[in-house]
């Protein structure tokens, strides 16, 4: 996880700016029913603390009763459309909190995605989404707190101490002093709130990345009895979030005990100060009651004033963490790059390297050459390099040394989504989206017709899974196909990628949940309908040897052998080990052909 950073002044401000100039433009509309709304609420809650002057004074104090009916509807009215406005403008701040929110992430969703290799290994998916929904409630919270919020509260209280500075501007001026002091302790508390909102993207991100790796891997919980362990990695994660947000919880409510002693201490000395103006100079209680009245009223929204202020400031944290993601410029060109020629499909390695952050090389001075149009089996033990090759040949990563090259042309000179569009990869544990497996497959090619979809799943033999159920092409598969067998999977997986019609295909063990039949039916299949295409089969099945032209192998990285079946299982004892072949045989096979 990496540290955010504490934001400064200068920063805090730099994005406030940007966030508003980004997101408040475009969302005028939101902006001016607010206002309406803002002025609505500021306007009838002076109008309703300076009614109780007009109580006091036209009704107890002359004794009039008639004056109790018109002062009540006033009162009625007054409170009825007060409420109204804060009805509707808590309505549009909703509707502009997620607006924002939704744009945001939106944003941050499509550039995560668009982010190399790199940046995924070591990443939960639960983490990723985790960060990507508080960055994006903490910019709709950013901008209505400044664009809605702030104002309504500020306005309310700008027309309240109107209301206190006509009934008694002495008092009104005497009360201002707690301004400064106020300020001075929000400026005080955000810089330590800003501190410890640093890093709770990062917790939040742990807390769902726990909770999502348990559900995914349930079978292995239940099987190994993990339930202690998981409980309490979970537990921790939750108790170490827990103690930042009550850690940011004292902090933001430490303004309330002391505006709740100074509003004490100024309304008792207002207390004695009006019987001491009213004995004494003869002034009306209408207006000290409502000078307290609006005293009184006035302090909720300068409470919530303070409230709001700091949390801006604690979600401008995420709000500079997200920009940090969002500026970043893409690694990898996407625009002016070359393209690859499509009658050459030829796969070259030169002298090509690669290893890991921090690790020993996992492929280490390649330098081989796949013909265009050649199927060419990839073998090895586990961990000799198989899958990196393949990631390299995808562009996932770059070489740290040396050069790849697809008909020629070098793919530091392609972009990614170039060498995506002409290769197609069938892995194992083939991932399929929520859908309908004819959706899956038109995923291949989005522009396919249904006649083609149904092609390429009669090639991959899923015609035989279709039958047993009803709705055949259109079954729901459930997230990440769960519905489906390992073996139904790898047939969708096939008839997606057929449906691709791409140049290069690379199949790791991408049969090898399939019984035997099934496996050469549709090995058959893919050879004749994959003509002129270069194929790689990543695999550790020696029936898939018969469907190549040559086989390579690796070990701990290095190319140990590139050749023919034949050749290879007379001169490599380690691939013949592999598939458990005979030596003898082997040789006289050699000397037969």
């Amino acid at each position: 996880m990496s540290k955010s950073k504490t934001l400064d002044g200068a920063l805090v401000r730099k994005h406030l700016k940007r966030i508003l100039v980004e997101a408040v433009p475009s969302r005028w509309h939101l902006l001016v029913l607010s206002l309406v709304c803002i002025i609505g609420v500021a306007a009838f809650t002076a109008a309703l603390a300076y009614s109780t002057k007009l109580i006091v004074n036209d009704i107890f104090v002359a004794g009039n009763a008639d004056a109790a009916y018109k002062v009540a509807g006033l009162v009625v009215f007054v409170a009825l459309f007060k409420s109204l406005f804060a009805y509707a403008n808590g309505i549009v701040s909703v509707v502009f909190t997620r607006s924002v929110s939704a744009a945001y992430q939106k944003m941050v969703f499509e550039k995560v995605l668009h982010k190399d290799m790199w940046h995924f290994m070591g990443q939960h998916a639960a983490g990723q989404m985790a960060r990507i929904k508080i960055f994006g409630s903490a910019s709709g919270k950013v901008v209505v707190n400044i664009a809605n919020k702030l104002p309504t509260e500020l306005a309310t209280l700008i027309a309240l101490l109107v209301v206190m500075f006509l009934q008694d501007p002495i008092m009104t001026m005497a009360c201002s002093i707690l301004f400064p002091l106020i300020f001075w302790l929000v400026s005080t508390l955000t810089k330590r709130i800003r501190a410890l909102a640093s890093a709770e993207a990062e917790m939040e991100g742990a807390y769902f990345a726990v909770g999502a790796e348990s559900f995914d891997g349930i079978k292995t919980v239940k099987t190994y009895g993990l339930e202690k362990k998981i409980i309490k990695r979970f537990n921790g994660s939750i108790d170490v979030l827990e103690d930042r947000i009550l850690s940011i919880a004292k902090l933001t409510n430490a303004t309330v005990p002391l505006m709740e002693f100074l509003g004490g201490l100024v309304l008792g000395s207002f207390v004695v100060y009006a019987a001491w103006q009213t004995i004494t100079y003869g002034k009306t209680p209408g207006e000290f009651t409502a000078f307290i009245t609006a005293f009184l009223m006035a302090y909720q929204p300068a409470q919530r004033v303070t409230k709001i202020w700091v949390d801006v400031q604690k979600s401008l944290i995420q709000v500079h963490n997200m920009y940090n993601m969002l500026d970043l410029p893409p690694k990898l060109p996407l625009d002016g790059a070359r393209d690859l020629d499509g009658d050459d499909n030829s796969i070259k390695f030169e002298n090509t390297s690669f290893a890991y952050s921090g690790k020993k090389k996992a492929l280490d001075s390649l330098d081989f050459t796949i013909k265009s149009g050649e199927r060419v089996a990839l073998v090895g033990r586990s961990g000799a390099g198989k899958s990196t090759l393949v990631d390299l040949l995808l562009r996932f990563f770059d070489p740290t040394e040396g050069k790849i090259y697809i008909g020629g042309v070098p793919l530091n000179d392609v972009s990614p989504c170039v060498v995506y569009k002409n290769c197609a990869l069938i892995s194992q544990d083939v991932f399929l989206f929520d859908g309908s497996i004819r959706e899956n497959i038109r995923d291949g090619n989005p522009d396919a017709t249904d006649a083609q979809v149904e092609d390429a799943a009669r090639k991959a033999a899923l015609n035989e899974v279709l039958g047993n159920m009803p709705k055949g092409l259109d079954t729901q598969v459930g997230p990440n196909g769960r519905s489906l067998s390992g073996g139904q999977k790898q047939r969708v997986g096939i008839a997606r990628a057929l449906a691709k019609d791409a140049q290069i295909y690379i199949f790791d063990e991408a049969t090898s949940a399939l019984d035997g039949d099934n496996e050469r039916a549709i090995m058959q299949n893919l050879i004749a309908e994959l003509t002129g295409k270069t194929i790689v089969f990543v695999t550790h099945r020696g029936s898939t040897l018969q469907y190549v032209d040559r086989a390579m192998i690796l070990e701990d990285g290095f190319l140990m052998g590139f050749d023919t079946i034949n050749a290879l299982q007379s001169a490599h004892p380690n691939f013949r080990s592999l598939f458990n072949l005979d030596p003898v045989a082997a040789e006289n096979s050699v000397k037969a052909s």
